[in-house]
């Protein structure tokens, strides 16, 4: 016969009849498990529909913690009566199954809303957010509550630290699994299918009736195979690409490729935006003929991204010996290039490296570089237009080399915003070489040498008798394109600022220049959030501020250094998932952690803790800077960027810990509190780190204001002695 307690909850009493709490401890692992895959899968759906801007990273990352620690807050008057494991994994498989219908309504509202050559308001961005993912996160946060209370009922004694720690081990599982499988080899359906297949597989488990032990397996064996059998992710995302064969979309280390077909013609996307497409005659001549000319004897040539729509074959008109070719996405050349037939190049070498490490590790000098990637509006992008990136580059040229980088038209009426990032771009180059050039087509090509340059493109084509479709006198006017050149460089405001890694000048005028096409202000975007924060800073107790600001630190730095492993390594995509799982090891080791008597919970111990995060947070930029020095060794360099993730985690998962056992309420209120004080902290951490502290202000700025917050909210605690 199970024992009956009275226990009293906020301030009420009610007779429970208390599950047996190593069950509850497994349905606090699988909803850790089924939160952190959610989680992932929206991060990267939302980046791949909102054209991977890190920007939305920050705001997903803000919405999940907001809409999770409302859940958990609502979750505190949860009343123990009634509940069974059955009940517990029934709403298990709801979460892991509403993500079906939400990734679904997500490309459904893109396609409909807003149409190709439209771009969706930041308002309409934040709204469609919060609206797809309140139903998980609620659920989500809400079920931590309830578990948790049982799980201190269960045995009559405070276990919120244990079951935060029991959801982080589920969390840790999950995001490993996440990062070295599913993300690797299944789409989003495919992942929703086998999570939500595994949960039903444990319903069945549980069940005492053979019928419903029958039902739960057949559905949850069935439903996978459903999934993979018609591949519901393609017959969703063809309604982005009307009248287009998709020939494969995957999920790659920098984002999702997608490459269509359409009479003849390939179409490479990266995150629904359109990179390249094959036989592009126009672009691909003045990408490569406005600087080759310019050499006398072209023979060693660097080109970065853009062979496949064409370039190669113009570049090999000037036979040269060889060309040395990386793509930004390298996964590009292992799954096409029997498509494009790549093997007809015989001196071409197709290097898969990621662009930034090859060139820090090759010592190869080159008589033209070709730079033909994407704008800077995205810091993996931005990566390749900064001062750290050209000192890098000049060291791959000699006297005579030529260097040839572009940007998107400004037309002959250029808007502020889109005048500022070339105007930066021509000023980074200039601190590096002596002679530049704008050339203005179809798009504006930025020329660069230590020696001296030619306005008269057509002229030295005639004379070395190269021949070409469009780059010629028939349409080209050297003088006018001078004048046009020339009219463009002198709007140039020069007292901009120089475009760096960690001060991304050209990324955020680029943003803003997003905020003014969608009329939404910059300022008043991060003014209100930091309103907010401090409202909430000043009004909680020392204990729950503690946890508040420990959810703002853990959130903050660790977008940071997401964020600098962007800027290192551009990877972000697929490396996201092992940043959240190290943290969440992180967070398992903190929470079961002790210090001195394991009974002693002192708020001695609290305000050390809070002291020690504030001076991690301060020697944060110096590890990161020895990070940046290790170049020569890829593998060490990325592992060192995890290693500050795990401590970050380890001293947050204690402070909850502590806190758990400071807070002077009941279990639920305590659970629900502590919680959600946690993830508001964290949501106002990630979106104002990602979206002004890293940017504008640097790593040593955001770290030092970190470093302040907890400095502050361990002198309160101090008072309150």
């Amino acid at each position: 016969m199970k024992s009956v307690s009275r226990i009293k909850i906020n301030s009420f009493e009610e007779t429970v009849i208390p599950p047996k709490w190593i069950n509850i401890k497994y349905l606090l692992i699988v909803l850790g498990g089924v939160a952190i895959v959610n989680q992932l899968v929206f991060i990267r759906e939302f980046l791949s529909v909102l054209d991977g801007n890190e920007l939305v990273m920050g705001l997903v990352m803000a919405c999940w913690m907001i809409l999770t620690g409302f859940g958990a807050y609502v979750g505190r008057n949860f009343k123990i009566s009634g509940f069974t494991l059955e009940k517990g994994l029934s709403r298990l498989a709801l979460l892991s199954f509403m993500p079906f219908l939400l990734i679904a309504a997500l490309y459904w509202f893109k396609k409909t809303l807003f149409p190709p050559g439209t771009i969706a308001s930041l308002g309409i961005s934040i709204s469609g957010i919060f609206l797809l993912l309140f139903p998980v996160c609620f659920l989500s946060g809400y079920l931590f509550t309830q578990f948790s209370t049982c799980y201190s009922l269960s045995s009559n004694d405070n276990r919120i630290s244990n079951a935060y720690r029991y959801e982080s081990v589920g969390s840790l599982i999950g995001g490993l699994i996440f990062s070295f499988f599913f993300g690797y080899f299944f789409n989003s359906f495919e992942v929703f299918g086998l999570t939500t297949g595994i949960v039903l597989i444990l319903r069945a488990w549980v069940c005492n009736r053979s019928i419903e032990k029958y039902l739960f397996t057949g559905v949850g064996i069935i439903l996978p195979l459903l999934v993979f059998a018609f591949n519901p992710d393609i017959h969703i995302k063809k309604l982005f690409y009307p009248d287009q064969e998709i020939i494969r979309d995957k999920s790659t280390r920098y984002g999702t490729l997608t490459v269509t077909q359409q009479h003849g013609q390939l179409n490479f996307y990266e995150n629904n935006s359109l990179q390249f497409y094959t036989d592009n005659i126009i672009q691909s001549e003045e990408a490569v003929h406005y600087a080759m000319i310019q050499h006398k004897q072209p023979k060693q040539i660097l080109l970065i991204s853009g062979g496949i729509s064409g370039m190669i074959q113009e570049i090999e008109k000037y036979q040269v010996e060889k060309i040395t070719y990386l793509e930004h996405n390298p996964e590009i050349f292992h799954e096409w290039k029997n498509l494009i037939h790549m093997n007809d190049f015989k001196n071409v070498e197709f290097l898969k490296s990621d662009i930034r490490t090859f060139l820090l590790r090759s010592k190869t000098i080159y008589d033209v570089i070709l730079l033909n990637l994407p704008p800077p509006n995205t810091l993996g992008y931005n990566r390749f237009y900064t001062q750290e990136f050209f000192s890098i580059l000049k060291k791959h040229c000699n006297h005579q080399s030529i260097v040839c980088t572009s940007l998107p038209s400004t037309g002959n009426y250029a808007e502020a915003n889109a005048l500022e990032v070339n105007a930066s771009l021509f000023k980074t180059l200039n601190s590096h070489f002596l002679h530049q050039l704008v050339l203005p087509g179809e798009k504006n090509y930025f020329l660069v040498s230590d020696d001296s340059l030619s306005w008269n493109i057509t002229e030295l084509i005639s004379k070395k008798r190269i021949i070409t479709n469009y780059v010629n006198s028939g349409y080209i006017d050297d003088k006018l394109m001078k004048e046009r050149g020339e009219s463009l460089i002198s709007q140039f405001d020069l007292k901009v600022k120089i475009n760096h890694d960690f001060q991304p000048y050209m990324f955020l005028r680029q943003i803003n220049h997003w905020f003014n096409y969608v009329g939404g202000n910059y300022i008043l975007i991060i003014a209100i959030p930091a309103i907010m924060f401090l409202v909430c800073l000043f009004w909680l107790n020392p204990v729950t501020t503690g946890l508040y600001v420990g959810g703002f630190t853990s959130a903050s730095l660790e977008v940071a250094l997401m964020l600098i492993y962007q800027i290192y390594f551009g990877s972000l995509y697929i490396a996201s998932a092992l940043f959240f799982s190290l943290f969440m090891g992180g967070l398992v080791v903190g929470s079961i952690w002790k210090f001195g008597n394991k009974n002693e919970f002192s708020m001695r111990q609290y305000s050390m803790l809070q002291f020690a995060l504030a001076l991690f947070s301060i020697l944060l930029p110096g590890f990161v800077l020895l990070a940046g020095k290790m170049a020569f060794f890829t593998i060490l360099q990325q592992f060192m960027f995890f290693v500050p993730v795990f401590i970050l985690a380890f001293g947050i998962g204690y402070e909850f810990n502590l806190a758990s056992r400071l807070q002077p309420y009941g279990y639920s209120r305590i659970s629900g509190i502590n919680y959600s004080s946690d993830l508001l902290g964290s949501a106002f951490g990630a979106f104002i780190t990602a979206v002004l502290l890293l940017p504008v202000c640097g790593l040593a700025i955001t770290c030092l204001v970190v470093a302040g917050l907890n400095l502050f909210s361990g002198l309160r605690v101090v008072l309150k002695k």
